[in-house]
């Protein structure tokens, strides 16, 4: 066990290290040097395959924490319809026009309206962290990163909704009408977010109460961790929750900051019954935290997150199986090059319609790498489907590929162009 958690320390490092002097994304480098590592010297990393869906259900909330509460609200709401129109409208049309155009590619298989739309809702989730990873060696417009990067965290919400709500059940023989689902669909978000803003809020009381730097970034994973646990008890999509808690949280910090001198007279003035007076007081008129400290836990989240990752991309090595992969590699390629085309087709509607540059669109296209939480999705189809090893493979396949092709074509774009 330390063997593998020295190993796992020194791949997190020499991937830092490619990052910082190579520009090579560290998901890339964990990857790659991790399959390596696995298959040459098994005993050096001896990390349980069977256990990575809930390993990443667990590291889910702690890998997004620090990506949502680096976003900044005032900019998420000046940019609210490129996000809207990329991460709902634009994976709805991406899911429609792909299970057309896969009838017509593939057309030796006897694929369900049912499984399309779980494959497509499994292949079109993208991956944040390989994004991040990317942008933040180059100076970019903060609308294109706010844009990328919030298109990203929201995608993932919207993919989980339509394949656990809609793929799947049809998948599985269940009756879905189109009122049922839009019904449904309001229901998962409306509670989604509801459960995201309760437990935000209650975050940010509770650090109101206490005044100690590491009780403050307890909370803060406290926010984040049971935010998706109570969303994923009831069903209902629990990245948006984690999303909606960061950012109510991050949003009653920076307010309280922000203008805690007028908040605290003001409250003063108006709080004059003695009834637990010096406990309501203490609530309403402390701030939650000083810039100094709350700075200092943000950054202390981005190395747990770094861990979290590294983890993460670890597992994912040791779950490629390359003789599946060369056994549909037609299909993987089709597939691959038709959500490619897809993608491409939304990056270019939404600059026009919103009127960016149309540099953007090629970035837009090739940030649309996917992860860990596609191979989630994958291995939650029944046992008995027919073609689960070829999504399997075609997931794997296409994750692999976006990972490594798309990096490489936004990294080169950017060292070439100015955007």
């Amino acid at each position: 066990m330390i063997q593998t958690l020295i190993t796992i320390l020194v791949l997190i490092l020499i991937a830092r290290l490619n990052e910082k002097f190579l520009k090579i994304p560290i998901s890339l480098s964990l990857i790659a040097f991790s399959y390596i590592i696995a298959h040459s010297f098994p005993s050096f990393l001896h990390i349980p395959v069977e256990t990575f869906d809930e390993t990443l259900l667990l590291l889910l909330p702690i890998i997004l924490l620090p990506d949502v509460m680096h976003l900044k609200l005032d900019k998420l709401k000046n940019n609210a319809l490129p996000i809207f129109f990329f991460a709902f409208i634009g994976v709805a049309i991406s899911m429609f026009l792909g299970v057309i155009f896969t009838k017509i590619l593939l057309p030796e298989y006897a694929f369900s309206i049912g499984a399309l739309i779980s494959l497509f809702a499994m292949i079109l989730a993208t991956d944040a962290i390989t994004v991040s990873s990317v942008f933040k060696n180059f100076k970019l417009p903060e609308d294109l990163k706010i844009i990328t990067e919030g298109e990203s965290l929201f995608n993932d919400a919207t993919a989980l909704i339509a394949f656990y709500f809609v793929g799947l059940p049809m998948l599985i023989g269940s009756s879905v009408s189109v009122l049922g689902v839009s019904e449904k669909l309001i229901e998962v978000m409306f509670l989604s977010v509801a459960i995201g803003v309760i437990i935000g809020y209650l975050g940010y009381l509770l650090l109101k109460l206490l005044e100690d730097p590491i009780d403050e970034f307890i909370i803060m994973y406290v926010v984040s961790l049971s935010s998706f646990l109570i969303a994923e008890h009831f069903h209902v999509a629990g990245i948006l929750s984690i999303i909606f808690a960061s950012l109510i949280f991050k949003y009653n910090i920076d307010k309280d900051l922000k203008f805690a001198e007028e908040k605290a007279e003001k409250v003063s003035q108006k709080r004059k019954s003695p009834f637990h007076y010096r406990f309501i007081k203490k609530i309403i008129n402390n701030i939650a935290t000083t810039k100094e400290r709350f700075k200092e836990n943000l950054e202390l989240s981005i190395i747990v997150a770094h861990f979290a990752n590294g983890f993460l991309f670890i597992s994912m090595a040791l779950l490629v199986d390359f003789e599946a992969l060369f056994k549909y590699w037609k299909e993987i390629i089709i597939i691959f090059i038709l959500t490619t085309f897809l993608r491409g087709l939304n990056s270019i509607a939404g600059v026009v319609l919103f009127k960016k540059p149309i540099s953007w669109a090629y970035i837009f296209t090739f940030a649309g790498m996917k992860g860990g939480l596609s191979i989630i999705m994958v291995h939650l189809l029944p046992d008995n489907f027919i073609y689960k090893e070829m999504f399997e493979a075609i997931v794997i396949g296409i994750v692999l590929l976006s990972m490594f092709v798309y990096s490489f074509l936004l990294i080169a774009f950017l060292k070439l162009k100015s955007v």
